[in-house]
């Protein structure tokens, strides 16, 4: 499984309620720029970037990026490290 980087260019709680619709209990949002999410289901960054808005409607700008728990090096609050360990 999957995990995925959501970093936004500017603050958009529009696009943080589209991720907790879509992914109730499979989100972790960190600021309101930066979140990660483990989609249960087959998906890819594309189809993560149109379901907050990163589209020509809701003009969210930012990067999606898919992850590898394993090979992630640094340093954070022990909770997202948690939270990555639990999903992946």
């Amino acid at each position: 499984m999957s995990i995925y980087l959501i970093a936004l260019h500017y603050p958009d709680e529009a696009a943080w309620d589209r991720l907790k619709s879509k992914w109730p209990k499979r989100h972790h949002i960190v600021t309101d720029q930066l979140a990660f999410i483990a989609p249960e289901e087959i998906t890819i960054t594309e189809e993560i970037g149109e379901s907050i808005g990163m589209n020509s409607e809701h003009k969210v700008l930012g990067v999606v990026a898919e992850i590898q728990y394993g090979t992630i090096n640094g340093w954070n609050r022990q909770s997202l490290w948690e939270w990555l360990g639990k999903h992946q």
